[in-house]
């Protein structure tokens, strides 16, 4: 146990026992309670706005090394579990200190997109100075290209011409997909997400690529406040299908007529809702990474 820290305490459980469930640690003194997938349900990622729609949960506590976890793990069985017999196994597992910013610094390296689009961490050296560098700090902002669905969205904006158009990046995290559509040529782009954290990061990620003026960053009610009503040719939703169905409306709203609404976020299972959610008005391209897909809807 020698340099250990951290106890992690995990359990397995039935969604309608979450709550109870991290009540419980958090009473317990946990310092960080967190909750993943434990099951084959559909994929959630915690930086996307949403409800996951989980059977089983992994639910667990993290605890200062020294902790006594037995009668933890006894009064959570007391009081999740209706049968004496049965119980909640659980977990324990022992945490080296780390220095966990390093370890994910160290992890985020230049990531290339396209022929010549980079996504560069902005405490790295550009490898190709002379080409298409995003210099991105995501800070606690969801986006720094390596998730399929942000890679997705790269690449197919590496291969565009936007010279002119202004851009609605709608759930925009550290705002890398807004600052990708300048460097092809649109003229301004507005980034909203409903995270304050986003925003600030999208911010100071328009600054240092010397964007601050072509790039602007929003909650959504300052967005939907601006009369009149902005439009668009290009709207990117890169968030989740459930989603991005809810924002319907919305993103109609504000795309221009022969405008291109970019959506992705979606599972190959989910892709017929989603078009069917937006109606037989678009010619819609799909293309298909892994599990996920990217639909490229124009007007018809």
């Amino acid at each position: 146990m020698s340099g250990t820290t951290w106890l992690k305490l995990s359990f397995v459980v039935d969604a309608d026992q979450v709550d109870s469930l991290s009540n419980i640690l958090e009473v317990f003194l946990a310092q960080a309670v967190t909750s993943e997938n434990a099951g084959k349900d559909e994929f959630y990622e915690v930086a996307f706005p949403g409800t996951p729609d989980w059977q089983k949960v992994t639910v667990t506590g993290l605890f200062a090394a020294g902790t006594e976890l037995n009668p933890i793990i006894g009064f959570v069985n007391s009081q999740l579990t209706c049968d004496s017999s049965t119980e909640i196994p659980a977990t324990i597992q022992a945490l080296k200190d780390q220095d966990w910013e390093r370890v994910w610094l160290d992890s985020f390296k230049p990531l290339q997109v396209g022929k010549d689009l980079w996504v560069c961490p902005s405490w790295c050296q550009p490898v190709e100075p002379t080409h298409r560098n995003i210099i991105l700090d995501p800070g606690l902002a969801f986006g720094t290209g390596t998730h399929t669905t942000t890679n997705m969205c790269l690449s197919w904006l590496a291969d565009q011409d936007l010279d002119g158009a202004k851009v609605l990046d709608y759930g925009s995290g550290s705002g890398i997909l807004a600052i990708a559509a300048i460097f092809a040529d649109a003229i301004h782009a507005d980034a909203v997400d409903i995270d304050p954290l986003a925003v600030e990061a999208c911010n100071d990620n328009a600054s240092r690529n010397q964007m601050a003026d072509r790039v602007s960053a929003y909650l959504p009610h300052q967005l939907s406040s601006q009369a009149p009503v902005q439009e668009y040719e290009l709207v990117i939703a890169n968030i989740l299908a459930d989603v991005i169905i809810e924002l319907r409306d919305t993103l109609l709203l504000h795309l221009k007529a022969n405008g291109t609404l970019l959506l992705t976020g979606i599972l190959e299972s989910q892709v017929e809702r989603v078009i069917g959610a937006f109606g037989s008005n678009f010619r819609i391209q799909k293309e298909v990474q892994e599990q996920w897909c990217l639909l490229i809807c124009e007007h018809t």
